[in-house]
This record gives structure tokens, C-alpha cells and sequence, in this order.
């Protein structure tokens, strides 16, 4: 387990589905990996197993002409984002000390 944790990437989910009750249903599914920073965008911080796991589950909500894309991002490509408004980071749990 502690290998698959030093495995995991950040991702940038992105979709676009046209039929409300899909799409609300897929934003539902998605906050189970990552956190919304926008409408139809997410930021996850997971292992490729959960990254399969994450798109084997998002494909029933997907319907021709909608779209759910994936973008890999690096560590230093997540830290220099740049954004205007809410700052909302993806902190996985494994990296919090309370």
C-alpha cells in the first residue's frame, strides 16, 4: 500500500455532459477521487488503480456527444498553477498532520 501511495499523480478531470441528471450523477461519482474547483472540473490526487477504478465507473453517465477528459499533471505543474479567486488544493490525507 505505502508504494502505491508514492505512485499516485495529480490529475485535472474535465467533462462536459448535456443530460442534467447524467452530469450531476458523474459530479457525484467524481468527488469520490478528487475535489470540484469548478462546475465541471475536478483536481485528484490518485494511484492508477484508482485512476482505472475512477473512469471504469464514470463511463455509463458519458453519452454520445458528451466528453470526460483527463489530463495528468505534474507535481511541479500543480504547484504553479495560477488562480484568480477561491484557492482550492487538493491536500491528500495522507500528507495532513492534525
Amino acid at each position: 500500500m505505502r508504494s502505491e501511495m508514492l505512485q499516485r499523480k495529480y490529475y485535472l478531470i474535465c467533462y462536459d455532459i448535456e443530460n442534467t441528471k447524467k452530469r450531476n450523477k458523474l459530479a457525484k461519482w467524481l468527488l469520490n477521487y478528487g475535489i470540484r474547483v469548478q462546475k465541471s472540473v475536478f483536481e485528484a490526487y490518485l494511484s492508477e488503480r484508482d485512476l482505472e477504478e475512477m473512469m471504469q465507473g464514470a463511463k455509463p453517465f458519458i453519452e454520445n456527444g458528451d466528453s470526460l477528459r483527463v489530463y495528468e499533471l505534474t507535481s511541479e505543474a500543480y504547484r504553479n498553477k495560477r488562480v484568480i479567486g477561491e484557492q482550492l488544493d487538493y491536500l491528500p490525507w495522507e500528507n495532513v498532520i492534525i
